[in-house]
């Protein structure tokens, strides 16, 4: 499980522990081989789940004018495009050990990088407004 700083706003810690359970589902998931059916469908709302997430975040920063609002967008848009290609690699190649990589390593240093200082910083400054 990874380990990652609560921030001040319940519904981003929420939402984070959220996300570390489908993450971790997944990576359950694809230890079993016969289980595709199931990984499109965490996929999927793994990338639901992102984008609903992202976009309450974003409404928060605009509504709190939020001055480096425009960085943490780029960041959510960077992600939500690998995020959207990463799925639509797995759906068509089909290879379990690219997306365990990418879950395990990439997503999961992602998360704990963004959460720790962006998502920190951002939900202080909103709480604080």
């Amino acid at each position: 499980m990874l380990a990652y700083p609560q921030v001040a706003l319940a519904f981003m810690n929420h939402d984070h522990a959220e996300f570390i359970e489908m993450r971790e589902q997944l990576l359950a998931a694809l230890a079993d081989e016969d289980n595709q059916a199931e990984v499109d469908a965490l996929l999927d709302r793994l990338l639901e789940h992102t984008r609903t997430h992202f976009g309450e975040e974003e409404r928060m920063m605009r509504e709190a004018q939020f001055p480096p609002y425009p960085v943490h967008k780029g960041e959510h848009d960077r992600v939500l495009a690998d995020m959207e290609t990463r799925v639509a690699e797995w759906k068509q190649g089909r290879d379990a050990a690219a997306l365990r990589g990418w879950l395990d390593k990439d997503v999961g240093d992602w998360f704990v990088n963004h959460v720790g200082m962006m998502d920190f910083v951002t939900a202080r400054f909103i709480a604080a407004t």
